[in-house]
């Protein structure tokens, strides 16, 4: 993804996590799709893709257009999205085109939740390239619709043994870890790592309660924030990502589970 203004020194960083991402999902996935092909055209317009198809950039650029003005440009591997769950009504839609002309590649949205249904590790890379690339999308949308909406996801830097999440806290926002490993602990004892590419925060987030455990940084470690609402948001508008979210939350208990086990049995221990 390609941006026509200036962006925080850390979009790069978040850019090629959400590639990584993107890539991951696509490589070696065994679905039928098919390709479009889009027109070149000045008018830098073209008809949305139905809501119940997924779309990645398979050649050329798309711009994508807000207020007659192109505040980015999608490139080959990029996914492809439309308005939906992107911006409010309130707001003025995102328009597409292509003054080159592009190829985009489409999955029929059920076969390819069908197809990625038994791979646990695939669903939680489609949820990861969705969050980083509604963020992405909502840097480069400008000010305009992050006064509107309030919607936005900010990609902070932790130093190692600076904590990202205390135990006790309300659960405001829901993280991706963008690059990096940190440490969970429960009433300081340790349970848990976070790798690059987890989300983290999940669970304190949709009950509405307090954070359960504290996670600090055992190495500088860059975290995507994502504001609560806007989480809900995500999974509201884009039910291909629930899925995903519930296999990530039912590893993260079983791995809390096993850590639990074991520490009752060292305490059990004479």
């Amino acid at each position: 993804m390609l941006t026509m203004g200036q962006v925080q020194d850390d979009f790069g960083l978040l850019n090629n996590a959400a590639r990584q991402s993107v890539s991951g999902v696509f490589t070696g996935l065994d679905v039928e799709s098919r390709l479009i092909d889009l027109p070149a055209s000045r008018s830098m317009h073209f008809t949305p893709l139905p809501d119940n198809t997924i779309a990645r950039v398979e050649s050329g650029l798309v711009s994508v257009v807000h207020e007659r003005s192109v505040v980015s440009v999608l490139e080959p591997g990029d996914l492809v999205l439309g308005d939906s769950g992107l911006v409010p009504a309130s707001v003025t839609a995102l328009e597409f085109g292509s003054e080159e002309g592009a190829t985009v590649r489409t999955w029929e949205q059920e076969s390819f939740l069908n197809a990625i249904s038994s791979d646990a590790a695939r669903q939680k890379l489609w949820l990861t390239a969705l969050i980083q690339t509604h963020s992405l999308m909502y840097r480069l949308t400008g000010l305009g619709i992050d006064r509107q909406a309030g919607l936005r996801g900010d990609t902070e830097v932790y130093s190692p043994g600076a904590v990202i999440i205390q135990q006790g806290d309300p659960a405001d926002d829901v993280f991706s870890m963008v690059a990096g490993v940190a440490q969970v602990l429960v009433d300081e004892q340790p349970v848990a790592r976070i790798a690059t590419g987890e989300l983290f925060g999940t669970m304190a987030a949709l009950t509405n309660g307090h954070r359960n455990a504290t996670v600090t940084a055992l190495e500088r470690c860059s975290v995507l924030r994502v504001p609560k609402d806007r989480f809900f948001e995500i999974i509201r508008t884009r039910p291909e990502a629930v899925q995903g979210l519930l296999v990530d939350m039912a590893r993260s208990i079983t791995a809390l589970n096993g850590e639990v086990v074991t520490l009752r049995h060292r305490l059990s221990q004479p």
